[in-house]
């Protein structure tokens, strides 16, 4: 374990090891010279106003001047580590690169200018770019995690975790560019662009993946131990780079879903425009071929034009009545007249509504719409005045009245924009509601709008009911963001646990090898061993004699220690003229030793 750290530590304190073999450095000077001359190849596009070499088609965002220029140094930066020359610049590219990406990112939390955009060129293509020159939030987010990995492993006496940071800062650029790139080919907006702001260009994606290809292959090689095929922190970028993806799939899944329903309210909106206008139109043309002709046939008479107005506010249901208004603005003649007694010999100049839409039609000879008015009768509603010119003086007006609520209950029926509440308002005083009581709705979907109609502007606001909004909101983004995180939680445990197997299973191979090995041992002492009767030396297989303690010592892990046995001891006190002492005539008594066998044959 100790190597292991030590190893490791080498590792990250030198940008290129000089034991690290060339398969590594190759593929990592090869992915440095590719972004790099990505990065060239756009400066010159800019520069030579090629806008080929910016964008990868017209109708595509650009790649920013700041962005290839993050791209060449993170290149030389990968370079520099692979051809281990200069590596006291490789954390001054990466800290570089860091800067751009976290200043921009700041912009963008902030709302901030901080001059950085166009600091050194002058954008011309703003094609899906919300500020000039300025590169996407997803690109300065990747560039700061990418700056970040350039400068921990350029560092002399870098932290052992810092390959662990790497990794995972290179599973999260991975993820993100590898789901801009399927989002372009499958058209999901949301995976390359967050909300109206700058957009990651297609090539801005491929190069940020080249950039955390290289770093991921750089910490893998920093951070593995003897004897592991992976690096133990694999699990934790593995996990995060899943994770990554699955949430920005599901915001961009989400974008599009809630884009469709905004389309969908949209297009009710429109319908309803056009609805209210086509209504209206006609309603004012039949007017106008009424006021055409009295200037052609002359003033009618009060009975037939009586008769006429009659049939029409028959035919138009819409209508609450019509009304003649002599030129000085005062009501002569009413259909029907149940109901509106009060309004004869009313003087119009009165009211200010009245008079500023009755001055407006007489002075440009056309219909107007009054703004919203309270009517005599009650109920919030309109009048169009159509102006009458016989033999070249105005011989009055042709006026018909309209109450909002059921006039546009007529013109806006269920199948118009089926399922979308409306709302119509003039100067934020609400007229006209249609299924506005339902609940409400998130602000993303509503919509507004503006209906004009010969002099009166309408503010209109649209939005799905609770009906439309479930019909038309799917689960697929949650569930997406669901299976996202499950997927990776199991799939970081699998690694981990396969990691922890394969550990277990080298240790287990390695202790059965020191057990074999052990028993190895013990069983040259089974067996029929050759010993000298006289002497009691043992013959080994090499046909050498030793001593028996000598043997015994050298093949196990026994060590001997050495003394007299009683009858060795009673003999050796007599041969020297000494009395046996009690303690070892006692055990020559008890006879707990094996007698010696030469001396009883003897």
């Amino acid at each position: 374990m100790l190597v292991s750290i030590v190893q490791v530590h080498t590792l990250i304190g030198h940008p290129c090891p000089a034991g690290t073999s060339a398969r590594i450095r190759a593929p990592i000077a090869v992915l440095g010279v590719a972004c790099a001359a990505l990065g060239l190849v756009v400066l010159t596009g800019w520069y030579l106003h090629l806008p080929a070499l910016v964008q990868v088609r017209a109708d595509l965002p650009p790649m920013q001047f700041n962005t290839a220029l993050c791209f060449v140094m993170a290149g030389m930066a990968l370079m520099v580590w692979a051809w281990d020359r200069l590596t006291q610049a490789m954390p001054i590219l990466g800290g570089l690169v860091a800067a751009f990406g976290l200043t921009t990112a700041a912009e963008y939390l902030f709302h901030a200018n901080l001059r950085i955009d166009q600091a050194f060129f002058h954008s011309y293509i703003t094609t899906q770019t919300s500020n000039v020159g300025r590169m996407s939030p997803v690109s300065a987010l990747c560039f700061a995690l990418a700056g970040l990995g350039l400068v921990l492993l350029g560092l002399r006496s870098a932290p052992r975790w810092s390959a662990a940071v790497v990794g995972s800062a290179a599973s999260i650029i991975i993820s993100i560019s590898l789901v801009a790139i399927l989002g372009y080919v499958f058209g999901l907006p949301g995976t390359y662009g967050w909300g109206q702001l700058t957009r990651v260009a297609m090539h801005t994606a491929a190069g940020l993946g080249l950039i955390g290809t290289a770093l991921f292959i750089i910490a893998w090689q920093m951070a593995l131990h003897p004897r592991e095929r992976t690096p133990r922190w694999l699990p934790v970028p593995l996990a995060l780079g899943i994770f990554t993806g699955s949430l920005v799939l599901y915001f961009a899944l989400d974008a599009r879903q809630n884009e469709q329903i905004t389309q969908t309210v949209r297009t009710g909106a429109e319908s309803v425009r056009n609805q209210i206008a086509v209504r209206m139109d006609a309603r004012i043309r039949s007017l106008t071929r009424m006021a055409r002709r009295w200037e052609f046939s002359g003033p009618p008479t009060q009975a037939s034009w009586e008769d006429d107005a009659a049939n029409y506010v028959h035919d138009f249901p819409d209508m609450q009545a019509l009304e003649w208004i002599d030129a000085g603005h005062k009501v002569r003649w009413i259909v029907p007249l149940a109901g509106n007694e009060a309004k004869l010999n009313r003087d119009l100049t009165l009211e200010e509504r009245r008079k500023a839409a009755v001055d407006e039609a007489e002075r440009e000879h056309q219909p107007v719409i009054t703004r919203i008015l309270t009517l005599l009768r009650g109920g919030l509603g309109f009048v169009v005045y159509t102006p009458i010119v016989f033999q070249g003086h105005s011989d009055g007006f042709v006026a018909a009245v309209f109450v909002a609520q059921p006039c546009l209950d007529r013109y806006l029926p269920p199948a118009v924009a089926a399922g979308e509440a409306i709302e119509l308002s003039e100067g934020g005083a609400v007229f006209y509601k249609r299924e506005t009581d339902a609940g409400s709705t998130p602000p993303d979907w509503m919509i507004s709008d503006r209906v004009e109609l010969h002099g009166a502007t309408w503010d209109l606001k649209m939005w799905p009911t609770p009906e439309l909004a479930a019909r038309l909101d799917s689960s697929l983004p949650g569930v997406v963001l669901c299976a996202g995180v499950l997927c990776s939680l199991l799939l970081g445990a699998v690694c981990y646990f396969s990691q922890r197997y394969s550990r277990t299973a080298a240790e287990t191979t390695l202790a059965n090898a020191a057990l074999r090995s052990a028993l190895d041992k013990v069983r040259t002492l089974e067996g029929l061993l050759p010993i000298c009767s006289c002497c009691k030396r043992v013959r080994d297989d090499t046909g050498y004699w030793s001593q028996i303690d000598t043997y015994i010592h050298q093949h196990t892990n026994a060590s001997l220690s050495h003394g007299y046995c009683p009858e060795c001891a009673a003999k050796t006190f007599k041969d020297f003229g000494f009395e046996v002492p009690q303690e070892v005539q006692a055990q020559l008594d008890a006879g707990n030793f094996e007698k010696n066998k030469i001396e009883t044959a003897a």
